[in-house]
């Protein structure tokens, strides 16, 4: 993924021109996100947000990390980025019965033509301002660390960057949700912290899921730099 070592921006921000959302609105509000699963590192995240009080957003995958296959969506034409789709959402409607609504583009990135793409099927994108520095290998301490400067009265709303996929980033997470907490914030999802419309619709459909057969896998899909 993109690094950016305790980068966060000064001011929160919603890019309305480009449709791509890189920090909170609603103030005090935190956003953690965890990307690349499901995982099972995300279990215990999840624990520790619930017993807090507090929410996540998960961003999950298919055949490996964010949209089915991890490619850089720039790299795609336009049919490869919508079998990226197709096969993501047949997924989440069959296991979940929903279809979401934010898109988290893998390594950060995307240009015009991608982000026509995902607005033509009604996907939000969504990046950060902060990322934890725990797909570039940071020690669960030293992630711990690049949020500190959090800890202190809460200044402006954040939207997190952090993985399923490391076993660092849920032991970091025991502490750095009751610092957060501590510090006036609330953790909440993508959806909640922008406020608004966003908040009361944080998924384009929701139904029931299907009962689980033999097309509940990933095998005969393009993995990862197959799109």
């Amino acid at each position: 993924m993109l690094v950016l070592p305790l980068a966060f921006a000064a001011l929160p921000l919603l890019a309305s021109a480009t449709s791509v959302i890189t920090s909170c609105k609603v103030k005090n509000a935190f956003a953690l996100t965890f990307d690349d699963g499901p995982y099972s590192n995300g279990v215990s995240s999840t624990n520790t947000l619930e017993s807090y009080g507090g929410k996540g957003t998960f961003f999950v995958n298919g055949n490996n990390w964010d949209s089915w296959g991890h490619d850089d969506i720039t790299t795609l034409t336009t049919a490869q980025l919508n079998k990226q789709i197709d096969l993501v959402e047949t997924a989440l409607k069959k296991i979940l019965g929903i279809k979401p609504r934010y898109f988290r583009p893998p390594y950060g990135s995307y240009d015009a033509k991608s982000l026509a793409v995902l607005a033509k099927r009604g996907y939000t994108v969504v990046t950060w301002d902060f990322d934890s520095a725990d797909s570039a290998g940071a020690t669960s301490d030293q992630i711990r660390k690049n949020y500190e400067p959090f800890y202190k009265k809460p200044l402006y709303s954040h939207l997190a960057l952090n993985h399923e996929t490391y076993s660092t980033t849920p032991v970091a997470m025991q502490y750095v949700v009751p610092e957060l907490v501590k510090a006036g914030y609330k953790l909440v999802s993508v959806a909640d912290c922008l406020g608004g419309s966003y908040a009361s619709k944080p998924y384009q459909s929701v139904g029931k899921a299907s009962r689980r057969d033999k097309t509940w896998t990933c095998v005969g899909t393009p993995g990862p730099g197959e799109a």
